[in-house]
């Protein structure tokens, strides 16, 4: 069953390249195109929900569709295909459409890898994919030669840092696995690992590229960096943890790792009142959402872990949603900060919508589906301590007090200059309020993902 998802998604990639050679690109042919991406989610989604779902397998060579892939993919797939849908009635760059489908197809055969080097190398593949979005910028308004090439050279220079610390992380795993006498290893090991995966999801302290690609790259290879590439990276945290308890096993190295995604997101949410731009308010808002997702795989709790993961599915699709309804707010303006945007509420109701629906998934806030991962984050905070549940708490305040003001400053404040009035883009306002209403009806209906969840968290006996 992978490889049929891979190869929609991958043959998909390749006809929007293929529209993309005309002038126009890809929206002269916006149609058909929006028929056959329907077709291929469609396609992708009868697969998932209809093939026989193993469980959590053991680290072996291959593709296998387990608990984990049937949680996360459909969520993977459907903000993909919601996010290159919209762009389609978009002004955009021309590669920006095949950019999201490859790195989609990228992160499917990466969640239903079950060969840690393949997924190694599918996370620097991903890598690649959106640094390639970086130099063929070819139009936006905060694209800039300079800046994309420099934020280029960053990013590749900490994704082979990562890559590297990851793969020494799996060689000395494999050699402790035959000489568990090494005891020492274990630290070592995990301290690589950090270091690899921190780089690989751009988690505090090791988030210096995620600004500058959030503010340099096209709007859909900035959804494939806070979607299906961070997605892939909390995967690979999660089959290894379940390959090797021992990873997380020490209760001193998992308490000092929940307290440093605790304070990785406070401080996002405070680094985000210094942000003007929309895009760089997001990239922090993106970081203090790693960092809860990260804290709740860090207290090794079912509770934790079962927030982590509800979470991690949501912001697949919150995460696109965010981005694409922001790209309409600054196309409608023609300006990317926040104090020259205002007044869209009544010209754009549909993206309103769409965006505060993507607000209240990100932070967890009823009726949304992340509301129930919430839940389990606060029970495992209050588990490990006030601190931990006081800055849990102090985070996401912090962080609604933001993007509330950000809200307020782009669709009801008064806006020095008048807005384009021309009408909604009918297809991407849709497409941005249906996934925002779907975000909602998974939360009504929070047994869409406890299921899945639940027999997942079963295989993992680890779990305290």
């Amino acid at each position: 069953m992978p490889l049929a998802p891979i190869g929609l998604w991958l043959g998909l990639s390749l006809v929007l390249v293929a529209c993309s050679s005309g002038s126009e690109g890809p929206r002269r042919w916006r149609w058909p195109l929006l028929a056959a991406i329907a077709c291929a989610l469609g396609a992708c989604l009868v697969l998932a929900w209809s093939t026989p779902v193993e469980p959590l397998p053991r680290w072996r060579g291959g593709l296998a569709f387990d608990q984990l892939a049937q949680l996360l993919l459909p969520a993977l797939w459907t903000g993909a295909a919601g996010a290159i849908i919209a762009t389609l009635f978009l002004p955009s760059g021309r590669y920006e459409p095949a950019i999201a489908a490859l790195s989609t197809a990228i992160a499917t055969a990466g969640l239903t890898s079950v060969n840690p080097l393949l997924t190694i190398a599918l996370l620097q593949a991903g890598a690649l994919v959106i640094l390639g979005g970086l130099l063929v910028h070819d139009e936006g308004l905060a694209g800039h030669p300079l800046l994309n090439v420099a934020t280029s050279l960053k990013y590749l220079i900490l994704t082979v840092v990562s890559g590297a610390c990851l793969l020494m992380a799996l060689l000395l795993a494999n050699f402790y696995a035959v000489n568990p006498d090494r005891v020492e290893l274990t630290r070592i090991i995990t301290a690589l690992f950090v270091i690899g995966f921190g780089l690989a999801v751009g988690a505090i302290p090791f988030y210096f590229y995620v600004p500058d690609v959030f503010d340099a790259a096209p709007t859909l290879a900035t959804v494939s960096l806070a979607g299906p590439l961070q997605c892939l990276a909390f995967v690979y945290l999660i089959r290894t943890a379940a390959n090797g308890p021992w990873l997380l096993a020490n209760q001193h190295v998992s308490d000092v790792l929940a307290a440093a995604a605790l304070a990785g997101a406070l401080l996002a949410s405070v680094m985000a009142f210094g942000q003007y731009r929309v895009s760089r308010l997001l990239a922090f808002n993106a970081l203090r959402e790693v960092s809860w997702v990260a804290f709740g795989f860090a207290t090794v709790s079912r509770a934790g872990w079962a927030g982590a993961l509800v979470f991690l599915a949501v912001r697949c699709l919150s995460q696109p949603l965010l981005l694409v309804a922001a790209k309409v707010a600054k196309l409608r303006h023609g300006e990317i900060d926040l104090d020259k945007l205002g007044g869209l509420a009544k010209l754009l109701p549909l993206t309103t919508f769409g965006w505060c629906a993507g607000v209240f998934a990100s932070l967890g806030l009823p009726p949304a589906a992340s509301f129930w991962g919430m839940a389990g984050l606060l029970t495992a905070s209050s588990a490990s301590g006030r601190l931990a549940e006081t800055a849990l708490l102090a985070s996401g305040a912090l962080g609604l007090w933001r993007l509330g003001q950000a809200t307020y400053s782009i669709f009801w404040a008064s806006s020095a200059a008048a807005p384009d009035s021309s009408p909604e883009p009918p297809g991407a306002a849709w497409t941005l309020a249906s996934i925002g209403f779907g975000l909602g009806f998974a939360g009504v209906v929070p047994r869409l993902l406890q299921m899945p969840i639940d027999q997942l968290l079963g295989s993992l006996p680890f779990l305290r």
